[in-house]
């Protein structure tokens, strides 16, 4: 049967469930469905025909199959606009697993991640990876991979891989475009993704913190159409009125939902969608994903239905996904059963028509899809690592120090008077929260390394090492003796990848593997967790006074957010963007 021959036929079944003529596959009775459009809730029975919704109304009441809801809430299937799967560490597989029965049925999925440690290839192994899963996967191709070029990143994508990766039927547009200065200039390479974008007919996203006046207005020409970056209510109104969908980001580092909330009206609805961006495994068992975004924006006092349509039709409208995002005949069957619109709490989820999930447990089974091998085999350092190579000489006077600010990702750029031994070497001094950091090239082998100093960490011995170092990910190192630091190095190389705590006396004391390009475990959602909770726990007892210090660590070697970063060519001077 030819294509045209199955879609004739599945409308053909749908009309007779529509008239009442042959029986639906299954039946939601007794709901109280929010209609996205007319922003009501109405009593009433919805019919499902084929992975679709063939009709809406009490009349209807033949199915094979008939679940009632008993007055629940009945709406659609939420989506995430934007979102890093390999922050939350897990492959999609198991992350779909944790998400779908918090009610999420779609997903909108930047690899930015895996694209900087292999470039086109770790986009099409994420791609491949989304196949069959009770939650549909889409993806943006990463615009700015190498994100600057002040680092060694793992791969590169180019103008014409970019107009290649649009082709493919899960993705929906180019990934944030960090690179806003880049765009202003007219860099001709950026203008070239932007070019290909507009000729695929597929969105561009955005990201342009404090962006505002005619550096705004020149970022809006080229048709950027959302930003996630926005903190205060001023930034996003003027991005607003520049015709921008505002992303309210809701992760494990930062939230914009306090706010941002109060910019919601019966105006401004339709301007807004909700992101997760980056979000930890225990998180989300913890809290949950878009429900527990939902139930915090009920609590700071937003209009139920008004987040609802946030959560749901407006991502659906801009992402061009036509078929969901709403309760009507002829659209995809993803749906959600609240038990009320104050807690959030999910008793049913159906994806294209079959149960997914039913009191907070999948029940579709999960393929996993293993990577390439290559993909395992990401870390490469050129030798062992040894405590020399941690040493840090400087001549007399005032060293650059980086500045954590606790809960920021911005850094301050001091300049301090430290303790140098008779040979004029730098060493970690805790009494006055001084520790040590590095950053090793793990991609090419290469051997090249930078060490710097770091106040804020509060470390009193030991090392804490992470292969996730935004974002090309080398691997990056804090500690207070060189050999403990070598140590946590040497053995996240063995692993492949990863998190490691090391102490001052030769000993790990705790790790977790991520072995799929550095980033992604091949454990359960629970397994990481409690791994995750073990390292946390072992780098108290070293006494860093971080709650989340491998967070906290992961963005120092960023070096397009101010002020101070480290990468592995040296300290970098984010406001005056140069090494010293």
């Amino acid at each position: 049967m030819t294509d045209h021959q199955d879609m004739f036929q599945m409308l053909y079944a749908r009309l007779a469930v529509a008239r009442k003529e042959k029986p639906a596959d299954l039946m939601l009775k007794n709901s109280r469905m929010f209609n996205v459009f007319s922003g009501e809730i109405i009593e009433t029975n919805l019919a499902v025909k084929d992975g679709f919704i063939a009709a809406i109304g009490p009349e209807y009441k033949m199915a094979a199959e008939i679940i009632d809801i008993e007055g629940q809430f009945l709406v659609p299937g939420l989506i995430d606009t934007h979102l890093h799967i390999e922050s939350t560490l897990l492959m999609p597989a198991e992350l779909a697993r944790v998400i779908v029965p918090h009610g999420t049925t779609c997903v909108v999925n930047d690899p930015h991640e895996i694209a900087n440690v292999f470039g086109a290839k770790g986009v099409a192994v994420m791609l491949d990876a989304f196949e069959d899963l009770p939650c549909d996967f889409l993806a943006t191709v990463p615009s700015c991979v190498p994100a600057t070029a002040m680092e060694t990143a793992g791969g590169d994508i180019n103008a014409e891989q970019v107009a290649e990766l649009l082709s493919h039927p899960l993705v929906v547009g180019l990934g944030e475009m960090m690179n806003y200065p880049g765009v202003i200039v007219g860099d001709p390479e950026v203008l070239s993704k932007l070019a290909a974008t507009h000729r695929a007919g597929k969105v561009i996203d955005g990201h342009a913190p404090a962006l505002s006046g005619s550096d705004l207005q020149a970022y809006l020409s080229c048709g950027i159409s959302t930003d996630h970056e926005c903190v205060s209510a001023q930034e996003a109104m003027e991005k607003i009125r520049g015709g921008m969908k505002v992303m309210i980001r809701h992760g494990s580092a930062t939230s914009s939902l306090f706010d941002l909330l109060p910019l919601i009206n019966e105006v401004t609805v339709d301007s807004f969608l909700f992101c997760s961006d980056d979000r930890e495994a225990s998180e989300l068992l913890e809290k949950g994903h878009l429900d527990g975004l939902l139930k915090t924006a009920v609590e700071l006092g937003a209009d139920p239905l008004q987040i609802l349509k946030i959560a749901t039709l407006n991502p659906a409208r801009h992402y061009r996904l036509y078929d969901r995002g709403a309760l009507a005949p002829g659209y995809r069957a993803d749906l959600v059963v609240f038990e009320d619109l104050k807690n959030f709490r999910v008793s049913l989820v159906i994806k294209d028509g079959r149960i997914a999930a039913r009191e907070g447990a999948i029940v579709l089974s999960l393929p996993m899809v293993l990577p390439p091998g290559e993909v395992l085999q990401s870390v490469r350092l050129n030798r062992s690592l040894d405590e020399s190579d941690f040493t840090l000489a400087s001549p007399p006077g005032k060293i650059p120090v980086i500045g954590i600010i606790p809960g920021q990702l911005i850094t301050e750029k001091l300049l301090l008077n430290l303790k140098r031994d008779n040979d004029g070497l730098v060493n970690a001094d805790p009494a006055v929260d001084i520790n040590k950091i590095a950053v090793v090239e793990r991609h090419q082998a290469s051997g090249r390394m930078a060490v710097a100093m770091v106040k804020g960490f509060g470390l009193q011995e030991g090392a804490l090492a992470s292969s996730v170092a935004h974002d090309s990910h080398n691997i990056i190192v804090v500690g207070v003796e060189e050999q403990a630091m070598a140590l946590a190095v040497n053995e996240l190389a063995r692993m492949g990848g990863g998190f490691v705590v090391a102490d001052g006396k030769g000993e790990v004391r705790a790790c977790l593997k991520l072995p799929v390009a550095g980033l992604m475990s091949l454990e359960s959602a629970v397994g990481v967790s409690e791994k995750m909770k073990k390292l946390l726990l072992e780098a108290g007892k070293l006494g860093t006074t971080l709650p989340q210090p491998f967070l906290a660590l992961s963005f120092l070697a960023l070096p397009v957010i101010p002020s101070l970063k480290i990468t592995d060519h040296g300290l970098f001077d984010v406001d005056n963007f140069r090494h010293i």
